[in-house]
């Protein structure tokens, strides 16, 4: 969690005192006026003991609220040190999602301790909950949505609703299912509340669903939601049955993670598996070291590209006067064209089958790039060499080389989209680096054409 200050930080010397005269009854109005997230803000500045006693003050609802918004570490230590019979409420009353993932974070013999303390359908349903993938739409869906039968009639659904809507996610969104359990349709509460009382929800119901199958990939039913524009979806399993709701602000969670992951990938920095300031100097540097090994490996090709050419810098010393700039000109240009197909997949702009259309237009956006940039390099080679060959040399070769850059960048996602590979592997380090050797085999080679060496 993001470290922010919410309003609390302005009474936090207030509560700590009221904590320390024990005076439950002020404490307990100070907190009404706050919100969860704000509350949740604020907890990390007290001690474990401080904690568990605010816990130990609010309702059940509240608790929650505020156990399911602070990070995952603080929420174990809070459970070790509440009694069974509070650990066992406090679970009960978590989302089912954000129990799942909690217990995804702890070993096995802690998970089954905990789920002995629990109610019976908490627990079940926290199993199959962690029996999914975590990054499927099983594995980030809530089991608590609003449902009714297709047999009911409006009036028989509200009451419903009136009973069981307290423990659901959302009920903007009404999902009918049939004895089965299967979904048939869905509607809205709107839709629900302005019907007549005996109308049959049969003929209320929209029967065009839109529903995720519960193995789909995060990132797929990510796009899905952004797609249709709406504030949930249902899951449902192979045989059509109702299993789940995925919201928004899952989703936002989903995008906020597969963006953290990519851009981890797309740096060559490693995985991502905690928050920056929570992981070991030694874990970040092994993370970053295994990628900068392959890289220095990768970069000795240039070495050998430079060693095999070095008659041609031996002949015109000026020529390497150029070499920095045409590498880290093509290494910028490759990784823009990465950059943008590696979005263009991540949000279904681009697909696999645009794979030619992609090369004709980095091919193109590079040429009309390597011109103006071969110029600059023309020009300063007329004027600080005054070598008009030499210029046109170099000019020719950044041209090439762009346009190479922009093609190779543009290919390798897809490349490895095809081979079922993550496009992010598909580095800014890494792309630089590649195209260093094939800046070096292109300058060296049209210099010999140009200069007939």
């Amino acid at each position: 969690m993001e470290r922010e200050y919410s309003r609390l930080h302005l009474v936090l010397p207030e509560i700590k005192e009221l904590i320390a005269q024990k005076n439950r009854e002020e404490l307990k109005d100070i907190f009404k006026d706050y919100e969860p997230i704000e509350v949740a803000q604020v907890l990390r500045e007290f001690s474990l003991k401080e904690k568990v006693y605010l816990f130990s003050l609010w309702d059940l609802d509240f608790a929650a609220d505020v156990f399911e918004k602070i990070d995952e570490q603080e929420q174990i230590k809070i459970l070790e040190a509440i009694d069974d019979v509070k650990k066992g409420k406090l679970l009960d009353e978590l989302a089912p999602d954000e129990r799942a993932d909690l217990f995804k974070e702890l070993p096995p013999e802690i998970v089954d301790r905990f789920l002995s303390i629990m109610n019976k359908e908490e627990a079940q349903d926290v199993k199959e909950l962690m029996s999914y993938s975590p990054t499927s739409a099983g594995g980030i869906m809530t089991t608590e949505f609003a449902s009714v039968r297709e047999d009911m009639t409006a009036e028989e659904a509200l009451q419903k609703l009136r009973e069981t809507a307290k423990d659901s996610e959302m009920v903007y969104y009404i999902y009918v299912v049939d004895g089965r359990d299967k979904l048939v349709g869905v509607l809205s509460l709107k839709e629900l509340i302005l019907a007549e009382p005996k109308e049959k929800i049969r003929k209320l119901m929209h029967r065009n669903i839109i529903a995720l199958p519960i193995n789909m990939d995060q990132e797929e039913v990510a796009r899905k939601v952004a797609n249709y524009d709406l504030l949930a979806l249902p899951v449902v399993d192979e045989n059509g049955k109702m299993k789940g709701i995925i919201t928004v602000d899952d989703v936002i969670d989903v995008i906020r993670e597969e963006n953290t992951e990519d851009m981890y990938k797309f740096s060559a920095a490693g995985e991502h598996s905690e928050e920056y300031m929570k992981m070991r100097p030694l874990i970040i540097a092994k993370n970053r070291l295994t990628w900068l090994i392959i890289l220095a490996f990768t970069g000795f090709f240039s070495g050998i590209i430079m060693q095999h050419f070095s008659f041609v810098l031996e002949s015109i010393v000026s020529l390497a006067f150029y070499i920095p700039v045409l590498m880290d000109t093509a290494g910028n240009a490759g990784t823009q064209a990465a950059m943008a197909v590696v979005r263009g997949l991540a949000i279904g702009e681009v697909r696999l089958k645009d794979i030619w259309v992609v090369a004709k237009k980095e091919i193109l956006i590079g040429g009309m790039m390597g011109i103006p940039l071969g110029g600059i390099t023309l020009i300063r080679a007329i004027v600080l060499q005054r070598n008009s060959i030499l210029g046109g040399c170099v000019a020719f070769s950044m041209l090439i080389a762009i346009i190479t850059a922009t093609l190779l960048g543009s290919l390798l996602p897809l490349i490895c989209k095809k081979l079922k590979l993550d496009p992010a592997i598909v580095s800014g380090p890494l792309i630089t680096t590649v195209l260093d050797v094939f800046s070096l085999t292109i300058y060296f080679s049209v210099s010999i054409l140009f200069l007939k060496l």
